[in-house]
Parts: C-alpha cells; structure tokens; sequence
C-alpha cells in the first residue's frame, strides 16, 4: 500500500518539497539580509559616536543641526533607522507573513481534493476498493500519510518564517511576533492539514476535483477566520489600567483588552488544537461519503 502511495502521489510530494526548499531559501536568505542591515545599522551609529555626530532620532531629526563634517555619515540613513528598514523590506509582509499561509492552505487543497474525486471521476474506485486492501485501510493510509507530510512541511515553513520574523520585528517593520502568529512556528502545519481534509471531504461529496478545489478554499477562508477569532476574542484576556495601555509584546484586541507575551504559545497550542480537531472531524465525514451506497 505505501509502494502505491509513493507511485500515485510521488509527484505531488516532490513538488511540495521543491517549492517547500525555494521557499525556506528565499526566508532564510531575507533572514540572513535583514540581520546584515541591522548590524550595519549599529556600526553606523558606533562611527557617529566615535566622530562625534549628533545621533538622529528615529524619525531622522536631529535635536541640533549636525556639523558639515558628519553629513557624509549622516546621508547613509537620512531617514531614520525605522523608516529605512521598512522601505527596504516592507515586501516581507505580503511575502511571508501573508503569503506563506497562503501557499500552505493551497498545496494541501491541491493534494486533497483529488484524493477521493478524482477516483470518482475516472472510475478507479471500483478497483482501488474492491482488492484485497480494504476501502478503510485504503482511505486511513492516505489520508494519514499525506496528512502527516503536509504536516511537516508546514512546521518546517512555520519554523523557517519565525526566523525571518525575528530580524523584521527588531526592526520595526511590525510592532511585535504577535502580527505573525496566524504564519509562523506551528500554525502552518494545522492550517495545511485542515486545508487538506476538507478538500478531501468536499472531493469526496462533490465528486469533481476541481470545483472541490474552489470550494475548500472558501471553506478554509471561513474556518480560519472563525477559529481566528475564537482564540483572539473568547480564551482569557488581561485588561489594562492605568495611562500606560497594553504593555508591549501584547496581543491587544481592542477596549483595553489584551493578550500578554506569555500567552503566545498557550495560544498557539489552543489554536492547533482546534484546527486538528477539526480536520479529524472532515476526514471522519469524508469517510462516510466513501461508503458504496454513496458512491455509484
């Protein structure tokens, strides 16, 4: 059953880790860039010290207007440290931390939902189902082993984007790794598994492989933003007092509420386990839909 496995989704496994590598290069490079700029950026400023340069704000202004001297040192960053960072990397948020949610979400929707529609469509079922590996053990094998690649694939992406969030965030391009929760660490390996079983489910009703393409993407969107705003808005939140406002590093959701720093990963397992839970739910569904007297 595994050599099967391997023979009919061989191809799609290997895509999955070609653009799974691209990917991890592309972050790991733009990792690796941001941190070069923000050392430069400290050696710059170590030299305005030794030349004894006034040191702009970080909007670029100065307290006192700086001798003709330093104006050489000065043009490097005449727009201060946060605007400059942003300017060089604000392509980051819609490639990454947008972006790479998205590509999960799409490969397990492609991996999915041809799993059971597109035996529908060409007729296999009536042999994969009728030999001497059971319709059960066929369907639990797939929807297993597949699962647990995407899984990983998407912990390894997860892992890789925390990492380029981390240079980013210290240089102001976000106020925090709160904006990257929904992409980064374990988020993106449930997210690819949810994608995944609902296509699954949906191409095993719908028997068509591509309108089951269409409509998991539109399942998923309203799943994510369901299960989203059930770990933002309904698990316990702290309320700040005082002038000062929610604290940094927080998750703040609005009305003075919010989610201290501590709370990340407690949140982060809160929403895995919610996305698991719920793409066990749509294989045990897609399982049933495999049953003869649903299909004909």
């Amino acid at each position: 059953m595994r050599c099967l496995l391997w023979r009919l989704h061989r191809g799609q496994l290997l895509w999955t880790a070609i653009v799974l590598a691209v990917g991890c290069a592309v972050m790991a490079l733009v990792a690796q860039s941001a941190d070069r700029w923000l050392a430069h950026y400290e050696h710059w400023q170590a030299q305005l010290g030794k030349a004894g340069c006034p040191l702009p704000s970080d909007g670029g202004s100065f307290v006192r207007a700086p001798p003709p001297a330093c104006q050489a040192l000065l043009s490097r960053y005449s727009s201060g440290k946060q605007e400059s960072f942003v300017h060089a990397y604000n392509f980051a948020i819609p490639a990454f931390e947008e972006g790479l949610p998205l590509l999960v979400v799409v490969i397990g929707v492609l991996v999915g939902a041809p799993l059971v529609a597109r035996e529908v469509e060409q007729r296999t079922q009536l042999v994969a189902w009728t030999q001497s590996v059971s319709r059960r053990r066929w369907y639990a094998t797939k929807t297993s082993i597949l699962a647990a690649c995407l899984a990983f694939a998407g912990l390894v992406a997860g892992l890789a984007n925390d990492r380029v969030q981390i240079p980013l965030t210290r240089g102001g391009l976000t106020s925090s790794r709160w904006i990257w929760f929904f992409s980064i660490d374990l988020a993106p390996a449930a997210e690819a598994v949810l994608a995944f079983a609902l296509a699954v489910t949906i191409g095993a009703y719908l028997r068509r492989t591509l309108a089951a393409i269409g409509a998991a993407l539109i399942g998923f969107l309203a799943l994510f933003l369901l299960t989203g705003w059930i770990v933002r808005s309904l698990t316990p939140v702290s309320r700040a007092t005082g002038p000062r406002g929610t604290p940094d590093n927080s998750w703040g959701i609005g009305g003075g509420q919010y989610h201290p720093a501590g709370q990340y990963w407690p949140l982060q397992l809160i929403y895995v386990a919610i996305l698991l839970l719920l793409a066990a739910a749509l294989l045990a569904a897609g399982w049933r839909a495999t049953r003869p007297r649903n299909i004909v």
